[in-house]
């Protein structure tokens, strides 16, 4: 499966015009949320195919209870309804002033319909939380570590005195969270003139998963510690064990077969036992005979694939495609593994995600591939093998009527997999016929601790899965970063269509906002020389360009699209797409190519989708761990030398190398389409650099230009030691996203928890 470079990174989609919502920082008050009916029936997290009446258990009506008098800690297993039983506590009392505070925007948005009935009720997100406090507008979590570092930025609450604060997946709780809640509430208290409110703590500790960004479970095990002086009631620590999504059969499985005997769900209802497919995972065909049924009978729009990774599974992908091409399935597909799905682009298919990317979701039919050792070896090296994976358990626990396993026969089951158990609780089928017996291989393998290097790795990879404060550090130990260009103001902003509608008939939409980033440096190159090297175009192939610059604009989508579905493997767009017209971008990429072109003089030479690599990187010396590292850099511009023929061009490419014509001067330039730049595409313009360096032995790193498209923001990036500082940005990179580390004592957090809220005290 070959792997591209993409144009959409972290900074997300191209555009956020199909986003009917309000600003990030605007609250959302159930009172004035955008109304499409809301259900009042059990809701436990978006993306709900199927609703049933709720009845508060006994378990909730406990919570409410002592909301009224306490500070709780929920510990709630999957489907056990967060966001029922924060209605319930708002039921309790119409007058109560509460605020709950969620994680993600769509989180919000779905919480906020859901409680629009109740007037004292506000609904924020963290980002838009801190909005409110600090009168700014806050993306994300750099602008917020920025807040936290200016020490005179005094956080001061205008709006409702509340008198309780919901804190929902608490789990998920970093240290610059920490800070922003404790600011929070101490400013709620400051405003109702030293009255604090009460705390309600909601979340899951084994729905933990977000490690890499800084997450520590123990913000909501130890909530009663690291909160004791924000608000002065007794804490009572509850349970929810009753999974209103997941059957008797699915918890069963999950409490028998995965957690060893520990009876941790309760199921509300009956269905079937999950099928436990274990068979040639590379034979989708006969996977398909066995999965298409199931697809048929729940619906493709209630139906998941859920992966550990999505973007590099073979597996996947063959399948994805059968599904698509032999089945007329339709298939949403996320772009990148670390973007969040959008529901617009879901709606009326079969969604097909990471397990991360899909948590707080569910379906009727969640088919989940991964559960196998295999995941030990590639994704999670450092955890013990007797315990199951968060990340498993969550991907595990997201169906509401049936549950479908996918196990290759190469690997061994999960190690701390009850195998007797397996056979009682799952319908275990042989894919191939043969009864192939599972190979099982008991737990104790030793955790592998320290830097493990895989054999290579994608520069457009190597950021990802890395807490946004090592980034932040190794830019600031390594780096100079100048914003030779700033943003351009909002209105001159090239929005083009980030999701386009691809079937009226059905309301389907496709993503395109990584067409529109290859789209435009395709067109400025085929401008420029006459080439697509961009999407690895054969020049005999373009004796056909269209002429006409609206034409031009769908000729290239197309091509991006084909080009995509080549590189990535995945071809369900492509098929999806096939009627379509790809007449989004018209005067949008005549604005971005006169954009890209102004950057570049008349007679620059350009070097477009440079391949750039190091076969054996060693980060650590002496020969101990080696890894290759691959990647291609958008544009690599020759500021000394002359324009020659196109065919003489590529004759000296040949001969010399890409990098090498007649030019010392050089810049390597890193092209984006996205909402905002991030430290992610500055370290991504680095590794070029580095590399290019690496490849053509120069002791002078080039100048290196990160270029947001969209908005006209420019970077120059400036290492402080010359190559020798690209090397260790590098090298610092390769040790942040594949070193294991032993996490902070329960003593060591608590002590980093009484710092952050001296922090905030001192404020006050």
């Amino acid at each position: 499966m070959r792997i591209l470079s993409k144009r959409v990174g972290r900074g997300g989609h191209a555009s956020t015009n199909h986003r009917p919502f309000t600003g990030q920082n605007q609250r959302y008050s159930p009172r004035t949320c955008l109304s499409r009916g809301v259900v009042h029936g059990i809701a436990t997290s978006t993306g709900t195919t199927s609703r049933r009446v709720f009845i508060p258990s006994a378990e909730q009506r406990a919570i409410v209870e002592l909301s009224h008098t306490q500070n709780v800690i929920v510990s709630a297993c999957p489907g056990s309804g967060k966001t029922a039983t924060a209605e319930a506590i708002a039921a309790a009392d119409l007058n109560r002033r509460i605020a709950i505070i969620t994680y993600s925007k769509p989180l919000q948005i779905d919480t906020a319909r859901r409680l629009d009935k109740y007037p004292e009720c506000d609904v924020f997100t963290f980002h838009g939380l801190a909005g409110q406090l600090f009168s700014t507008i806050v993306h994300n979590d750099s602008i917020l570590r920025s807040l936290r570092r200016r020490k005179r930025a005094i956080p001061a609450w205008t709006g409702k005195p509340y008198e309780v604060v919901v804190l929902d997946e608490h789990q998920d709780c970093t240290d610059d969270l920490f800070w922003l809640i404790c600011a929070f509430i101490s400013a709620v208290t400051h405003a109702s003139c030293g009255r604090a409110p009460q705390i309600v703590v909601l979340g899951d500790e084994r729905q933990a998963i977000y490690e890499f960004r800084g997450a520590d479970a123990r913000y909501l095990s130890l909530s009663s510690s690291t909160m004791a002086t924000l608000s002065p009631y007794p804490w009572t620590h509850l349970a929810l064990s009753k999974s209103f999504r997941l059957s008797y059969e699915i918890s069963a499985f999950v409490n028998e077969a995965c957690l060893g005997g520990e009876q941790y769900i309760v199921g509300s209802y009956s269905g079937p036992k999950p099928l436990y497919l274990f068979g040639d995972v590379f034979k989708e065909e006969r996977i398909c005979r066995h999965l298409v049924p199931l697809i048929h009978r729940f619906g493709p729009d209630c139906t998941a694939i859920l992966a550990p990774s999505v973007r590099t599974s073979e597996p996947l992908a063959r399948l994805t495609n059968h599904l698509c091409e032999v089945h007329g399935i339709p298939i949403a597909r996320p772009i990148s593994d670390d973007v969040p799905l959008d529901d617009q682009v879901l709606r009326g298919k079969l969604c097909v995600s990471t397990y991360h990317q899909f948590k707080g979701k569910e379906r009727d039919l969640v088919i989940v591939y991964g559960v196998d050792a295999s995941y030990f070896q590639f994704f999670c090296r450092g955890l013990p093998d007797d315990t199951c994976p968060n990340t498993t358990f969550v991907a595990l626990t997201r169906a509401c009527k049936h549950l479908v396993i996918v196990h290759h026969n190469r690997d061994h089951t999960m190690p701390f997999i009850n195998v007797p158990e397996l056979f009682k609780t799952a319908n275990f089928i042989s894919v191939e016929g043969n009864r192939k017996l599972l190979k099982f291989e008991p737990p104790g393998r030793p955790r592998e601790k320290g830097l493990l290097l895989p054999k290579k790795v994608i520069a457009t990879d190597l950021s990802r899965h890395v807490p946004d404060e090592d980034l932040e550090g190794i830019c600031a130990r390594h780096l100079q970063i100048n914003q030779t260009q700033p943003p351009l103001p909002e209105a001159l902003h090239i929005d083009a269509p980030a999701i386009v509608l691809t079937d009226p008939i059905r309301e389907h939409y496709e993503d395109v906002s990584d067409l529109n980033g290859l789209a435009v440096v395709a067109a400025y190159e085929h401008s420029l020389l006459g080439t697509l090297a961009t999407l690895e175009r054969p020049k005999v192939s373009l004796r056909k360009f269209p002429s006409n610059t609206r034409a031009q604009a769908i000729w290239l989508c197309r091509e991006a699209c084909q080009y995509e579905g080549w590189a990535s493997g995945y071809k369900s767009r492509q098929i999806q797409m096939k009627e379509h017209r790809f007449d989004w971008l018209g005067s949008y990429l005549d604005a971005a190519k006169d954009r890209l072109s102004a950057e570049f003089p008349e007679t620059a030479v350009l070097d477009f989708e440079a391949e750039l690599q190091e076969k054996r990187f060693d980060p650590q010396g002496g020969e101990i761990q080696t890894t290759a590292i691959l990647g291609r850099a958008d544009i690599i511009q020759h500021e000394g030398a002359r324009r020659t023929p196109a065919t003489k061009l590529e004759r000296e490419k040949w001969k010399r190398g890409v990098g090498m014509i007649d030019s010392d001067d050089v810049s390597i330039w890193e092209i984006k389409f996205v909402v905002q730049l991030s430290h992610a595409h500055v370290i991504q313009a680095c590794i070029y650099a580095y590399l290019w360096c690496n490849a053509y032995k120069r002791e002078i790193p080039p100048r290196i230009i990160l270029f947001n498209v969209r908005d006209g923001e420019k970077r120059e990036i400036v290492p402080r030691d010359g190559v020798v500082s690209l090397r260790r940005v590098v090298e610092e990179m390769l040790v942040a996203k594949f070193s294991t580390r032993d996490g902070l004592t329960t003593e060591e957090f608590l002590l980093k928890c009484a710092k952050t809220k001296a922090e905030v005290e001192e404020i006050y």
